[in-house]
């Protein structure tokens, strides 16, 4: 998320986003290679969908909370109405890939990409405040 001012530390989020999506498709190459490897192409298939799913609805997220109003008149804006919608969204594609794919492991690992690519900036940034504190 980024912050109203918009200063140094909105653009450090920008690429901590982005070195996590970019985490997260390794994850997913990754894994897809290692079903490829194994002979399941259909997993590989299913795994890197439901990462594209994960890591699309994740951006999706992110620019609609972005952009999250109230009306003047104190109900939901337009932007809050987008933001349930694309919520309910994922649930549907999730369930897609399933029906489709019949791999519930694939579709598993698919979807944990992005919080383990989340997971891993969080390292780098623990690890990068923590130098900042010992200089």
């Amino acid at each position: 998320m980024q912050p109203a001012g918009g200063g140094g530390e909105a653009l450090a989020g920008v690429g901590s986003l982005r070195r996590a999506n970019g985490v997260a498709m390794l994850l997913a190459g990754l894994g897809a290679a290692g079903f490829l490897v194994a002979g399941e192409s259909r997993a590989a298939l299913a795994l890197t969908a439901s990462a594209g799913v994960s890591i699309v609805g994740f951006r999706g997220l992110e620019g609609v909370v972005r952009r999250l109003q109230v009306a003047p008149d104190g109900g939901p804006g337009v932007g809050v109405w987008r933001f349930l919608l694309r919520l309910l969204l994922l649930p549907v594609l999730i369930t897609a890939l399933l029906l489709v794919f019949r791999d519930l492991l694939a579709v598993i690992l698919g979807l944990t990409a992005l919080p383990l690519a989340l997971i891993v900036e969080a390292g780098i940034q623990l690890v990068a405040l923590r130098s900042r504190k010992h200089r």
